[in-house]
């Protein structure tokens, strides 16, 4: 088995559009995805409390690709077992790990991970990323802040089963720390500056994904100097929330947390930019 390493990496953000990122790109032939989307070795190693979490969603992802290769192919392939069983052996989550994911891929095969956790590495995890992936290019997508948000919550609470019966209990969800972390974009952008140039380092607006899908599909493959393809899936949605109807106080509770947020993207990029980055908060489903 011999170990790669991604050639490029989407490091979020959360509910802004990974998902379909990672299904169109797994339909690419000129890019291969690991059987699970979410990899999760850099935050694994710098985010502590995330660990838990990553090892049962690791075994998750691997159960899934089990039932999807039993259901799907005649004939079990052993070496794919095995790839799999390795996936979930200790030691896990190490650099010969992580490279060992990526080991069935094709030589004439780009190499992506898709796990948007790594947007809010803390300092030392974005460089040591530098450095571990010294050839490797990223993606970053960017959502509306206030919509993100309202996806993230109306996601925790489907995942749970939970209904608030009360405005209360909506602010109670509504302040998780987690939904203001991950829509951190004034401390986390800086963090990926420092280490990367635009030639290594892509913002793409989520808006422009919904109005435009192809247009997206050409600017990543001029990043990553792919050739033309239009892969299945561009215009379908993956992972959409259910409606809730979100009570007007949450809405107001999120646009007054990430105020800051706001003017810290108009004051990083141009209104062309901004514009393109979702649904306004007002119009937010």
């Amino acid at each position: 088995m011999i170990g790669r390493k991604p050639d490029l990496v989407c490091i979020g953000a959360q509910k802004a559009a990974t998902s379909w990122l990672y299904r169109v790109c797994q339909a690419r032939s000129d890019i291969w995805v690991p059987p699970f989307k979410e990899v999760h070795f850099f935050d694994y190693k710098f985010c502590p409390e995330n660990r838990s979490w990553i090892r049962a969603g690791l075994v998750r992802g691997v159960d899934a690709a089990i039932r999807r290769h039993t259901k799907n192919q005649p004939e079990q392939d052993p070496d794919y077992i095995a790839y799999l069983d390795r996936l979930i052996t200790q030691p896990t989550h190490n650099g010969t790990w992580y490279k060992a994911v990526f080991s069935r891929a094709p030589a004439r095969q780009l190499c992506l991970d898709v796990t948007p956790e790594y947007s809010t590495l803390p300092e030392d995890g974005v460089d040591f990323l530098a450095k571990f992936l010294r050839e490797a290019r990223f993606l970053y997508i960017l959502r509306d802040p206030v919509a993100r948000a309202l996806s993230q919550l109306r996601m925790n609470l489907s995942r749970r089963k939970i209904t608030p019966q009360s405005e209360r209990a909506w602010m109670r969800h509504a302040k998780d720390p987690a939904i203001l972390n991950r829509g951190d974009y004034k401390t986390y952008i800086p963090r990926w500056d420092a280490q990367f140039d635009d030639r290594r380092l892509l913002y793409l607006p989520y808006g422009q994904i919904g109005a435009d899908p192809e247009g997206v599909m050409r600017e990543i493959e001029r990043f990553a100097g792919l050739e033309r393809e239009d892969p299945w899936g561009l215009r379908r949605k993956v992972h959409v929330s259910e409606p809730m109807d979100v009570p007007e106080a949450v809405t107001a509770h999120f646009q007054e947390v990430f105020a800051p947020q706001y003017a810290f993207l108009r004051a990083r990029f141009d209104a062309s930019f901004t514009a393109q980055l979702g649904t306004s908060p007002s119009q937010t489903p």
